[in-house]
């Protein structure tokens, strides 16, 4: 048997970045309620591109120098969950998502 969390988030949904928590875990269902009722029901995937979510691990990659650039990682392996860095192309997987770190 699965278990549930609920994260309760006062704010409308346009305000919140929907690809972390896709990013975090790919199977969460958000449901948006008004006046106690659910409106909407949004199931999340893993996103395209996560930006400023996770940091390259790679000494020599440009976002090490320059520290104003955007972490930009890209959805490399949707099957195998895998992003790969936009400037260097590490690779970054996740073997147990339940445990991520993020920025």
């Amino acid at each position: 048997m699965g278990k549930k969390d609920i994260i309760k988030v006062e704010c409308p949904i346009e305000a919140l970045d929907l690809d972390i928590l896709g990013f975090i875990d790919h199977n969460i269902t958000v449901n948006v309620i008004k006046g106690d009722r659910i409106v909407e029901k949004k199931e999340l995937k893993l996103p395209k591109q996560v930006k400023n979510v996770i940091k390259c691990k790679n000494p020599r990659c440009v976002t090490s120098i320059e520290q104003e650039l955007d972490q930009i990682f890209i959805l490399a392996d949707e099957e195998k969950e895998v992003y790969r860095c936009k400037y260097c192309e590490e690779k970054y997987t996740n073997p147990n998502r339940r445990q991520i770190k993020v920025m």
